[in-house]
């Protein structure tokens, strides 16, 4: 299913590109709909970044402190209340790795590469509005969106 969804989606693009161009080819595709998922895996992923002591984590972190018995108990907890985010995360890393694969296959690192040097954005189906109108909470969506786009361009180039 998933990956009919994604060939649906690279031919759809294709359609576009050939009426309309591969930039408005690639905005559906990347912009749009790749954007959408991208952004649903980080959400999934922040539900998850404070499960796990980092790496640089220090020797005083309570669970580099505690016993087995206590890193057992962790891990079951885990287990019982974060099951489903953590198949969602698992599940967006596959189905994006595939997009991503069938992106390559559809358009030319030419077009994508020409695509990300216009300045894309994600379609947030809202209307536009000035920058004199942006609020604090308008200025970090953008700067996130702007972080993600250029994540994305590590993954498509």
């Amino acid at each position: 299913m998933e990956n009919e969804q994604i060939q649906e989606y690279c031919q759809e693009a294709l359609k576009i590109y050939e009426v309309k161009g591969a930039q408005n080819g690639l905005s559906f595709l990347v912009g749009e709909k790749f954007g959408r998922t991208f952004l649903q895996l980080k959400k999934a992923r922040q539900k998850l970044q404070f499960l796990y002591p980092r790496e640089e984590a220090s020797e005083d972190h309570p669970l580099n402190k505690g016993g087995r018995a206590l890193k057992m108990s962790y891990a079951l907890t885990i287990q019982e209340h974060y099951s489903t985010p953590l198949e969602q995360v698992k599940h967006y890393e596959l189905f994006l790795k595939e997009f991503v694969t069938a992106i390559k296959k559809t358009f030319t690192t030419t077009d994508i590469q020409n695509y990300f040097d216009s300045s894309p954005q994600f379609d947030s189906g809202e209307g536009e509005s000035s920058s004199e109108d942006m609020d604090y909470s308008d200025v970090l969506l953008e700067a996130e969106e702007i972080l993600a786009l250029e994540d994305i361009k590590r993954l498509l180039l």
